[in-house]
């Protein structure tokens, strides 16, 4: 459990990202997901969602811009703000990528609870290269609350988190 969202994604872009790394974000994303990376001194490549495209996933782009210091492509879906889902094809296109280039692909997954129909289960259950956020704050209106969760499989990452989060609070 976190501090909401924004707590999980402050703890992931520290505990994986330095100055010498990379990341790939697909755009418009969380402000947390790009300012904390930045301040870190990591570089970044947004992947800009196009309205000519109806806003679709550009997975092409995400590959080309991988390169030798990428550690992280980070997804939200449901999208925030144009609604974009992406299908369970597209998301095992992504966790086949990650796990053959050893990156870790985080799908901020806040809105799902919105969604009537999400097409793929949890996606961080589908691998240890995956990591899934959400918090209360958005599907359920309880941003007072301050209630989000991290959810991975890969333990040596879930001991960084949990390490990351007691440098921030204990509780």
């Amino acid at each position: 459990l976190t501090c909401g969202a924004a707590a999980a994604l402050f703890m992931i872009n520290t505990s994986l990202l330095t100055a010498h790394d990379h990341l790939i974000v697909v755009h418009p994303n969380y402000a947390t997901n790009i300012a904390v990376p930045k301040a870190i001194g990591c570089s970044i490549t947004c992947i800009n969602l196009q309205i000519k495209n109806n806003w679709a996933l550009d997975i092409d782009s995400i590959e080309k811009s991988i390169t030798p210091f990428t550690k992280l492509i980070s997804i939200t879906s449901p999208h925030n703000p144009t609604g974009m889902v992406i299908n369970r094809e597209e998301l095992q296109w992504l966790i086949t990528l990650a796990e053959e280039r050893n990156i870790y692909l985080l799908v901020d997954e806040t809105y799902r609870d919105i969604c009537f129909d999400t097409p793929y289960p949890l996606a961080a259950t589908l691998s240890k290269k995956v990591i899934s956020i959400s918090s209360v704050s958005k599907a359920y209106g309880l941003p007072g609350v301050r209630i989000g969760w991290v959810v991975a499989k890969d333990k040596l990452l879930f001991e960084k988190l949990l390490a990351a989060k007691e440098m921030m609070y204990i509780t």
